[in-house]
C-alpha cells in the first residue's frame, strides 16, 4: 500500500460523545497565537479539517481534535476541536478526551494521584486536573475560560414557532439558550428527535438575527460560525440539577453535558442572580 499522507489518531469518548485525537502526522500551523491559528484553519486553509472530517475518514457527527505545540510558556500543549462546519476555540468535553489520550499514551507524563495539564486554547489557558490511578486517567476537572453573557432576552423569529427569547453567552464559544418548558419539552431521551428539529430552526435564527462579538479578541470576531442552539430545563425549586440539550453541527444532540455551554449558562445565571459564587450545580 502506497501512502502519501499518514495521520495517526486515537478515539476516546465522554458520556458516549466520541472524540478523535490526532496524535501524529501534523507538524504545526501558521500563527503566533492560538486565535491566529484558529483563524488560519477556518479562513485560510481548511484542507486538514476537511481531510480528517469528511467521509470516508470522518462524518458530520464526528469531532477531531488537533494537538499543537503551545504558543505560551505556561502551557503544556495546545489543541483545537474541529467539527463538521469549522474549527472552534475550546470544548470542555474534548479537552477531557485530549488530556486523557495524551496521558494514557505517554505523550505527556502522568503523575499519580493527580496530574495538572495546562491547555493553550484560543479561548485562553485551561487547567485540567486529572485523578490518576494505575496508569489510567480516572476523572478530570476542567477550568472554564472567562465566561460572560452577550445578550439577555434577545427576541428571535423562529420558523413555525413565532417569537422566542434567547439568552446568548460565551463559555469558550457562543451559545443561544432557549427555555425547554416554554417549548413543551422536559429534555428526556425520547424527545431527542423533536428537540433536534426545533434546535435546527433556532440555530438558523440565531445565525441570521443575533449579532455576536468577542469583547477583546478581534481574530475570533472574524470567524462566522454562529452560536450553538442550546435548550435548557432549569432546576425546580430546591434542586441544583440542570438538563441540557445542545445541538451539534450535523443536526444531532450532544451526548455530553457540554462544558463550554455549561460555562456560558453559568455566566448567564449568575448575571440574573440565579447562581452564586462557589455554588455547586450539576448538568
Amino acid at each position: 500500500m502506497k501512502t502519501n499522507r499518514l495521520i495517526t489518531t486515537v478515539d476516546a469518548h465522554i458520556g458516549g460523545e466520541v472524540s478523535r485525537v490526532i496524535t501524529g502526522g501534523v507538524i504545526g500551523l501558521p500563527g503566533k497565537t492560538m486565535s491566529e491559528k484558529l483563524y488560519y484553519i477556518n479562513s485560510v486553509d481548511d484542507s486538514l479539517r476537511r481531510f480528517v472530517l469528511h467521509e470516508p475518514r470522518g462524518g458530520v457527527d464526528k469531532t477531531t481534535n488537533l494537538v499543537v505545540p503551545p504558543t505560551r510558556d505556561d502551557a503544556d500543549v495546545g489543541f483545537f476541536p474541529m467539527e463538521a462546519n469549522g474549527c472552534y476555540p475550546m470544548s470542555g468535553a474534548n479537552a477531557i478526551c485530549v488530556v486523557t489520550v495524551l496521558l494514557e499514551t505517554g505523550a505527556l507524563p502522568m503523575v499519580e494521584p493527580e496530574t495538572l495539564v495546562r491547555l493553550d486554547t484560543a479561548a485562553g489557558l485551561i487547567d485540567v486536573k486529572v485523578r490518576c490511578e494505575n496508569g489510567n486517567a480516572i476523572a478530570c476537572t476542567v477550568s472554564a475560560p472567562a465566561s460572560f453573557p452577550v445578550h439577555l432576552d434577545h427576541p428571535i423569529e423562529v420558523e413555525g414557532l413565532g417569537t422566542l427569547f434567547t439568552d446568548v453567552g460565551w463559555g469558550g464559544w457562543y451559545y443561544g439558550f432557549v427555555d425547554a418548558r416554554k417549548l413543551g419539552f422536559s429534555i428526556q431521551p425520547d424527545e431527542a428527535r423533536d428537540i433536534a428539529a426545533v434546535l435546527r430552526k433556532v440555530g438558523t435564527a440565531l445565525k441570521e438575527q443575533v449579532s455576536i462579538r468577542h469583547p477583546y479578541d478581534e481574530t475570533i470576531n472574524k470567524i462566522n460560525l454562529g452560536a450553538f442552539p442550546f435548550m435548557t430545563f432549569d432546576p425546580e425549586e430546591g434542586s441544583n440539577v440542570h438538563r441540557f440539550a445542545n445541538m451539534m453541527p450535523g443536526g444531532r444532540i450532544d451526548r455530553s453535558p457540554c462544558g463550554t455551554g455549561a460555562a456560558a449558562r453559568a455566566a448567564i445565571l449568575h448575571s440574573r442572580g440565579k447562581m452564586k459564587l462557589n455554588e455547586e450545580h450539576i448538568a
